[in-house]
């Protein structure tokens, strides 16, 4: 039997690029609840989690805790290189037929060994209409999920599915129980099992999840007996928190705060080049917006080294496109929009808007959000356009740009490595609101092109398609493409074995704390 080990050799490339690490002062006293000497792992996020079922939320404020819970099919390493997880191999039998051999003997927190009809029914799920999972579009090609025995289980597509192996290590894609499912009925998100490393134990909302380790989990049990996400949205406390021990690793720390750790005897700061790229968009349904002169004109009037120095810090690269260099598929001949009012000034009297407009914004209430918001505000006041700032609560400010809103801030990371990821959901028009085109943009070009990126299985043919929408999408000015930053983590020394990720999403079944 063949085992697909598929490799991206350009995305080794990015990774090794560089690690810099930076430390601080000496550390504070400690404070009650201090995570240093237990065998307690402490994570700080800035958002809390929508829910812990993989069906029902594409976000990566769920995805961290989630993927402690859930393993999938196969796996990415920091390399983005496809490995084994609960399918100990694979092959593909034919152009339209996939075959896992799954694991035998992996239990499932409840109890229950992981079948091959487990598989069938998590798949099914996903793709059942009525589930209106937004992670759906990851199988949308596949016709029939066949159980072959207890341990094989094949996947079969209408077509050629190019990017299926990629998006089978989606957090979407994890594996689920269906007793459990069952037994929880609409509860499930808040009482999830998995045959991840980590087990649920409890959740109280917009303050901790806590988990513990799985002593039958089947690569060996964690060296940490128990995990703690912590929910800190102010970025300040998070830090205080990581200077005093009261958390052992905070995600996505803000790149002012890097200095505060130089020379730290206690903190590392971790940096990797991300696959995140942070957009301004809009509701391309609604005036004046529906018009690309005036798409084009907001991507002229605003400075993205300007942004990259005052947001980031210098910890960003400007945006030239919907995909961050590294990824398969990326276009390095797109050179973006350059900073130049005047032409923005010229196009938006060409749409019919000389002396500008006025709309409103949306923000997340991230410190990096409402940082861009005044910064955007006060650039595009300079052409006349005058923005007011809506920030919101994360899990609401999701929900509202599902349904449209005017204009906005978000960030989208392809988590699989792969382009299909970072722009079938984005962009196709199937896919508007809620699964990831929260632009409403259509454009029979670029669904053509992202079909047959899905469809071809020619390597190099397949990321010409990718190329090629990518420039229409940039010509259309269907974002403010702003900035790719870097994954920022701070992490206390006495963590042991944390690996960054360019997904910027974490697994923290291999650390062990000193």
């Amino acid at each position: 039997m063949k085992r697909f080990m598929m490799k991206s050799t350009f995305m080794l490339v990015i990774f090794c690029l560089f690690i810099l690490s930076a430390c601080s002062g000496a550390s504070e006293s400690a404070q009650s609840g201090k995570s240093s000497g237990s065998n307690t792992l402490t994570v700080a996020q800035n958002a809390d989690a929508i829910t812990l079922d993989p069906h029902k939320t594409n976000d990566h404020a769920s995805a961290n805790p989630m993927q402690q819970v859930y393993n999938t099919l196969v796996d990415l390493t920091p390399d983005m290189e496809v490995v084994p997880s609960l399918a100990e191999s694979w092959e593909q039998v034919d152009d339209l037929t996939w075959q896992f051999k799954l694991r035998q003997g992996v239990k499932f927190h409840n109890g229950e060994e992981l079948k091959a009809s487990d598989v069938k029914f998590t798949y099914d799920r996903l793709l059942d209409p009525s589930t209106a999972s937004p992670g759906a579009f990851l199988l949308e090609q596949v016709s029939e999920i066949k159980v072959v025995d207890d341990y094989t289980v094949e996947i079969i597509s209408k077509e050629p599915f190019a990017p299926l192996i990629y998006n089978l290590t989606h957090v979407a894609t994890g594996i689920l129980n269906e007793k459990a499912v069952t037994e929880a009925g609409a509860q499930y998100g808040q009482n999830p099992v998995g045959t991840g490393p980590y087990k649920f134990v409890s959740w109280k909302k917009d303050s901790e999840i806590v988990f513990e380790k799985y002593d039958d989990y089947f690569d060996g049990a964690p060296s940490v007996d128990k995990l703690v996400f912590r929910i800190i949205p102010e970025s300040s406390t998070a830090v205080a928190e990581l200077k005093t021990d009261g958390v052992d690793i905070m995600i996505d720390l803000p790149s002012q705060h890097i200095s505060q750790f130089e020379n730290s005897d206690t903190v590392t700061v971790d940096r990797v080049p991300s696959f995140s790229v942070k957009y301004l968009s809009f509701n391309m349904q609604e005036k004046p917006f529906d018009d690309p002169k005036v798409r084009q004109a907001i991507n002229y009037a605003t400075d993205k080294e300007a942004i990259v120095k005052a947001a980031y810090q210098g910890t960003a690269v400007p945006a030239t496109s919907p995909l961050a260099p590294g990824l398969n598929g990326y276009n390095d001949s797109l050179e973006g929009y350059p900073f130049d009012p005047e032409k923005a000034k010229e196009l938006l009297a060409e749409a019919g808007y000389p002396d500008g407009f006025s709309s409103t914004l949306y923000i997340s209430d991230a410190d990096i959000d409402t940082k861009l918001g005044t910064i955007l505000q006060s650039q595009l006041k300079k052409v006349g356009i005058n923005l007011s700032l809506q920030v919101m609560e994360w899990g609401a400010f999701l929900d509202e740009t599902a349904k449209g809103v005017p204009m906005f801030v978000l960030s989208w990371t392809t988590v699989t490595g792969d382009a299909d990821n970072g722009m079938y959901a984005l962009f196709h028009s199937k896919n508007a609101g809620g699964p990831g085109n929260r632009s409403f943009y259509k454009s029979e070009t670029v669904d053509q092109l992202l079909d047959n990126g899905r469809k071809e299985i020619d390597p190099d043919k397949r990321l010409t398609y990718y190329q090629q929408a990518q420039e229409t999408i940039v010509n259309d000015a269907t974002w403010d493409f702003l900035a790719v930053s870097e994954n920022i983590v701070g992490v206390n020394k006495r963590v042991k074995g944390f690996e960054n990720m360019p997904t910027g999403t974490y697994k923290f079944e291999g650390i062990s704390l000193e």
